[in-house]
């Protein structure tokens, strides 16, 4: 078996460095060839959430530069995609033609929606997943990555192939031997769907107002504008049918909880001067909306002040 890990960002370095240390063979493929040479010599250096730090050796994976090394010549049995939506571009989906084999089934662990039609259409007959995960990590450079907080990832096939699952739980149990909490969804694009509105909601604010997660409930007029980016979201999910939980909101309040010292990934965009997912998790709700003409004046607001920025 071959993992192949398209990006060494937080979650990229979390779950191919777990993997690895588990004893499977991993490749990363790096953005950078700087990145790729130092990862083979230092190895990564991963902090759990309890503070015990484990080095997986250089001599555990490969690490390669993406589009200089050539074609591999075995192509994987899993490619984990961990980059950012908005980094796949025609560039690197050229990148993913000339990797993937006959045997090789795609997992997508991006926010937003969008990417795996994309994908989809790039990659014809290839099977491909969606993953839905609540791990918290933060990369502090390009060898090392803290585990924030542990969470639960779930992996589901895109669409209506019941006949994928069998894959999708040979993968999850790889993730479980790697030390992960991860199952086996039978609803993903509820799934998807559900993180798309949570993100759509808290992202946005946190960037804004330059806080972290739980102090979206310190006051009123925080709480107000929580609550009025989730009913508008649950009206444009009310108009496709889409369904959704009944207490989303409670459910949001939750997270910030759970997560309350946790910067956003917005937020950490903007603080380092780097495009956002804005486009890709409130530009789709607008764009939803519009199509089917549900006026959601909140999205519309935070996604042209996040889009300024």
């Amino acid at each position: 078996m071959q993992i192949d890990i398209i990006g060494a960002g937080a979650l990229g370095l979390l779950f191919g460095g777990k993997l690895a240390a588990s004893g499977l063979p991993v490749r990363f493929w790096t953005r950078t060839a700087e990145q790729a040479a130092k990862l083979n010599k230092e190895g990564i250096r991963l902090t759990e959430a309890d503070g015990s730090t484990t080095v997986v050796h250089g001599k555990r994976f490969k690490a390669l530069p993406a589009g200089e090394s050539g074609v591999p010549e075995r192509a994987a049995e899993w490619l984990v995609l961990t980059t950012k939506q908005r980094h796949i571009d025609a560039k690197l989906l050229s990148f993913l033609k000339q990797i993937v084999g006959p045997e090789t089934k795609v997992v997508c662990f991006q926010n937003g929606i969008g990417h795996l039609e994309l994908i989809g259409k790039a990659l014809p007959g290839i099977p491909l997943y969606a993953a839905i995960t609540t791990e918290g990590a933060k990369r502090l450079d390009e060898c090392s990555v803290n585990r924030a907080g542990q969470g639960t990832t779930q992996i589901g096939a895109n669409g209506d192939m019941a006949e994928l699952e069998s894959h999708a739980e040979s993968f999850v149990k790889l993730l479980v031997k790697a030390g992960f909490t991860a199952l086996l969804s039978k609803d993903i694009g509820r799934e998807v769907y559900r993180k798309l509105l949570i993100n759509a909601v808290i992202n946005p604010l946190t960037a804004l107002w330059r806080l972290n997660n739980g102090q979206l409930l310190e006051n009123d007029e925080r709480m107000g504008l929580l609550q009025q980016l989730c009913d508008e979201g649950l009206q444009v999910y009310e108009a496709y049918g889409i369904p959704h939980d009944a207490d989303m909101f409670n459910q949001i309040v939750k997270v910030c909880r759970s997560t309350s010292t946790n910067i956003s990934s917005m937020l950490k965009d903007v603080q380092q001067g780097a495009p956002t997912e804005i486009d890709q998790i409130n530009g789709k709700i607008v764009e939803m909306a519009r199509s089917k003409g549900v006026a959601v004046p909140g999205h519309e607001m935070v996604w042209r002040l996040v889009r300024a920025l």
